[in-house]
């Protein structure tokens, strides 16, 4: 196969976390003008990916429909309870068994040949839970750059240190002899599980039909794909995800994935104006995969009552949560709800919102940090306990406890000590600082442009 000079291809899952930077890059492509970028992924996300301002040119390929039952967003509160509850270790084998579907990651595979045949691209750019997009970018031997939204030593923990805290611990950097301790018995359980008879025989058959397809990396083992990839692209930097010395020289630390420039969205005005009005607003946003139970949206309700009238609280809750609300009339008045936002970044940037309370997932905890606002984290699962101890560590956050009765004393009182003690606001603006000198979303968009051009000429040298 040859390389049509210049045509760069992104491949992605469609789930948010995953999409969201994606999205971000190929937006700041299309800005600058580029042409040649192609962005394959499920059906559902074709309206984001064709309705990015801009010059450049940006196509959307299809990946076919997507598998909704397969992503956590769309699980019924039964299943969602079983991944959020419990043993972290039980809880991450729940998962797999869930959202790992083998037959359909073998036809995203065959999709994906067929439009590197269709494109044949110079560079792609594949997220790093896309394996399908890694096999065939090795197969046909085309240049790949992996992004890493989640942190990166969770990507990289094949190689990690015995004593760096394992991957969906939630341990800090510096553990006591008792943490080390509870370190071992992590990764000795997290083993333990994933080889249970039922689940090897899955995974054993699933790497047999990888083989036979002539797919290289047949264990689907995150080093082997760093191995071969350009470069690891991730939305931090070191201080924020924990430092670890077998870091190799490709992992490319760019900060936050936030747009160089937020346009007012044109449905978000009444929004603007409401913030515009309140000088200390909490914003509290949990992603689209965390669902607050009834007992856990009426503590919050009480939460933003204790904390009015100095302070008011936005609150993204989606509508199939808004069942658990009182009636209207017994809301606390500085209290406001939406179901939607135009725009996280774009309220997370007023100067008004003076607290960020999320779930710890990196793209929600980066963004806030991007923007200087200190925060209150409560992680419900996996990887949101890693990014909950290291937002603490890095003094930008205070934490409490995810359980269905929650503490209303505690988030009050954390509530109160981020909105008054100068030491969190100072912090957030160091990290602030930090991240942006990294370039973020401009720094990722000209590492991928450099490389799709030596890659480029390279093919043309041939």
């Amino acid at each position: 196969m040859t390389a049509d000079d210049g045509v760069l291809l992104i491949v992605s899952s469609g789930s948010s976390g995953l999409f969201n930077p994606l999205l971000t890059l190929a937006g700041e492509l299309k800005r600058r003008g580029t042409r040649r970028v192609r962005f394959a992924c499920t059906d559902e996300r074709r309206a984001d990916i064709e309705g990015l301002p801009g010059d450049g040119e940006l196509r959307f390929l299809s990946l076919g429909p997507p598998r909704l039952e397969i992503r956590p967003e769309h699980w019924d509160d039964e299943t969602h309870r079983r991944m959020s509850a419990g043993s972290r270790v039980d809880n991450f084998a729940s998962y797999v068994d869930t959202s790992v579907d083998y037959e359909h990651l073998h036809e995203l595979y065959g999709r994906c040949l067929d439009l590197v045949d269709e494109v044949r691209p110079a560079l792609a750019v594949v997220d790093s839970f896309a394996s399908f997009g890694m096999d065939a970018m090795t197969t046909r031997g085309v240049p790949f750059v992996i992004s890493v939204s989640v942190p990166p030593s969770n990507f990289l923990q094949d190689n990690l240190p015995p004593t760096y805290p394992m991957p969906l611990s939630g341990l800090p950097l510096h553990m006591s002899p008792s943490q080390q301790a509870a370190n071992g018995r992590h990764r000795d359980a997290l083993l333990k599980t994933l080889m249970k008879p039922e689940r090897l025989a899955r995974n054993t058959a699933a790497a047999e039909r990888r083989r036979a397809a002539g797919i290289d990396n047949v264990e689907l083992r995150p080093s082997r794909y760093a191995e071969v990839a350009q470069a690891l692209l991730a939305y931090t930097v070191f201080g924020l995800e924990y430092p670890f010395a077998t870091a190799p020289a490709k992992l490319r630390m760019v900060g936050s994935m936030v747009p160089r420039e937020i346009p007012a969205s044109p449905d978000g005005a009444d929004l603007r104006a409401w913030l515009d009005a309140h000088d200390s607003v909490v914003y509290i946003g949990f992603g689209t995969i965390m669902r607050p139970s009834a007992a856990q949206v009426a503590a919050l309700v009480e939460v933003a009552a204790r904390i009015g009238p100095e302070h008011h609280v936005l609150w993204r809750l989606p509508a199939d949560r808004q069942r658990f609300l009182p009636p209207a009339a017994d809301l606390p008045a500085n209290l406001r709800i939406e179901s939607w936002l135009p725009s996280q970044v774009e309220v997370l940037a007023h100067p008004h919102v003076r607290v960020f309370f999320n779930h710890a997932a990196a793209n929600a905890v980066h963004e806030a940090a991007w923007f200087g606002v200190p925060q209150l984290v409560m992680p419900f699962w996996f990887d949101c306990h890693d990014g909950a101890v290291r937002v603490v560590d890095a003094g930008v956050a205070l934490a409490v406890e995810h359980d269905d009765t929650l503490d209303v004393a505690d988030i009050v009182a954390k509530l109160r000590r981020l909105l008054t003690e100068r030491t969190f606001s100072d912090r957030a603006a160091l990290w602030s600082r930090r991240l942006r000198q990294a370039g973020g979303v401009t720094a990722a968009a000209d590492l991928v442009l450099r490389l799709r051009d030596e890659a480029g000429r390279a093919v043309a040298a041939r």
